[in-house]
């Protein structure tokens, strides 16, 4: 039996992973959630993976999707899609008239009434769970379908330092948690 070059022995590994790694960085990506705009959903701390929509998928009403707003990077919920009436009452959200079901909100909205509008086609209307926490499309209206980045699929890991902002809404002094509570949020699936 021939023996390997130690060189080989060495560098194939490595080369193998490195191939890996780009290969799933181009399928996910990981973004930190630095603010208070998306709870109960999501904590400031919290460390996110991200999937693009691919192979014609869409955004779908309820999605926490990650964006591109000017030069920032936001994560928010899909409230409504391309051809939905918008509006709300008493602050809750309504799509042709009806409330939404939003078990993810813990209360709603006191300010940022959304006046009646159809989404136009590509497009959609997105808000933070934490309704007056949250600068969203109540303010600068309605996101296009090219500057969406992903889905939100699951927390992998959440701590308590600082983040580097890379997907929010606006920053807020927060309260620290305990470990276990960090803990109970490892590999939690998104909703």
């Amino acid at each position: 039996m021939p023996q390997r070059s130690l060189t080989r022995t060495i560098l194939q590994p490595f080369a193998i992973a490195i191939g890996l790694a780009l290969i799933a960085r181009s399928v996910v990506h990981i973004y930190s959630i630095p603010s208070t705009s998306m709870t109960p959903t999501l904590q400031p701390g919290d460390h996110i993976v991200v999937t693009p929509y691919r192979f014609g998928a869409k955004p779908e009403r309820g999605h926490v999707v990650v964006f591109r707003h000017g030069d920032e990077v936001l994560v928010k919920r899909v409230i409504a899609v391309p051809g939905d009436l918008i509006d709300s009452r008493l602050g809750r959200p309504r799509i042709g008239g009806r409330p939404l079901d939003e078990t993810y909100v813990q209360r709603p909205a006191s300010t940022g009434a959304i006046q009646a509008e159809i989404v136009a086609s590509d497009c959609y209307f997105v808000m933070g769970d934490n309704r007056d926490d949250s600068i969203d499309s109540r303010s600068w209206g309605l996101v296009p379908r090219e500057a969406l980045v992903g889905r939100a699929r699951l927390i992998l890991w959440s701590s308590n330092g600082e983040s580097n902002a890379v997907a929010r809404a606006k920053t807020v002094s927060r309260e620290s948690d305990s470990p276990s509570q960090r803990a109970q949020r490892l590999f939690k699936w998104i909703e």
